[in-house]
């Protein structure tokens, strides 16, 4: 009987210690590390849960927005911190590509960081600097056809989510152009403005309100979005593996205590589902995208896998 007592108590022992894990938690205000500078996509939809989350949670939520190195600087932050589900991270799908570009950081990102869940799904814009005549995608492709290496296009920086879709852009129209990376997207905005590079991919959220105003020109989509349903997608242009998935999804720590991680998805799905919340991710051309964290956790490694194809097949040399 002593011995059948000593191993439940070696059982409940952790198990209790998880619930308090759970019940306690948070015990002090959050802090959401951003990977992308503020009015990136990343920032946008930080700020569009942080409020209803802080009120849920009972604790301020500061959002901290650390740009660079494909948000590998952001996450050695949120590594550096204690992990206890205080500290989190908002990334892209840069997330899934990190470890394949960026080898002597001492990081992985689908190693070091459990999944929360996917916050949303957004399409990828093709956009044109309006001082190019391209009205299609067939002219900006037999434009750089017939000059190949002679155009830019920018991306959010080496490595990142923009960067990935504009690579399986170019593969896919079979042409040469010269990436610029930027810390963000709305860095890449104002240079497509300018005419100082030619052509983007970018979502919805940062590139909108230009593409209304007519300060860049919006060619062709990924997906369908009901905040641009006259552009065509690239399926539909005859254009076959011409995108990569663009999301954005919240993380901790993998150390955390799994009773919090469970916590975290449970109150960010929750507010993920508020009419006002989803109004807003709507209103930027997004569409809530929820996962249980083992769930995301598979997703991720399948996206690793797929982002690990693009490094190797457009020969991104790893940094």
């Amino acid at each position: 009987m002593k011995k059948t007592t000593s191993i439940l108590t070696l059982v409940a022992a952790p198990l209790a210690a998880t619930i308090v894990h759970a019940q306690q938690y948070p015990q002090r205000p959050i802090r959401i590390i951003a990977t992308s500078t503020p009015g990136s996509v990343v920032d946008v939809f930080s700020r569009a849960i942080a409020d209803p989350l802080s009120r849920a949670f009972g604790q301020t939520i500061v959002i901290d927005n650390r740009a660079g190195a494909g948000g590998t600087l952001a996450a050695g932050m949120a590594l550096a911190a204690e992990p206890d589900g205080h500290t989190l991270l908002v990334n892209t799908s840069a997330h899934v590509v990190s470890h394949h570009v960026f080898t002597n950081i001492g990081l992985d990102l689908i190693r070091d960081f459990s999944g929360v869940t996917p916050l949303a799904q957004l399409p990828n814009i093709l956009v044109v600097a309006p001082q190019r005549p391209w009205k299609s995608v067939k002219e900006l492709i037999a434009a750089a056809q017939a000059k190949p290496g002679g155009y830019s296009y920018g991306t959010g920086g080496t490595g990142t989510g923009t960067h990935m879709s504009a690579e399986r852009f170019r593969m896919s129209a079979a042409i040469q152009a010269v990436q610029v990376p930027y810390k963000g997207t709305p860095e890449v905005l104002l240079d497509l403005i300018a005419g100082r590079i030619d052509w983007s991919l970018v979502p919805p959220s940062s590139g909108l309100p230009l593409i209304r105003e007519g300060r860049i020109r919006a060619i062709a989509i990924d997906k369908r979005n009901a905040q641009l349903p006259e552009l065509q997608t690239f399926a539909e242009l005859g254009m076959k593996d011409a995108d990569f998935p663009f999301w954005v999804g919240m993380f901790v720590n993998a150390k955390a205590p799994r009773a919090v991680v469970r916590r975290l998805h449970a109150d960010t799905t929750q507010v993920m589902q508020l009419p006002e919340v989803r109004e807003r991710f709507e209103r930027v051309g997004g569409e809530a995208f929820m996962l249980s964290p083992e769930a995301f956790d598979q997703f991720l490694r399948e996206q690793a896998q797929a982002a690990g194809a693009i490094v190797k097949a457009a020969n991104i040399k790893p940094n």
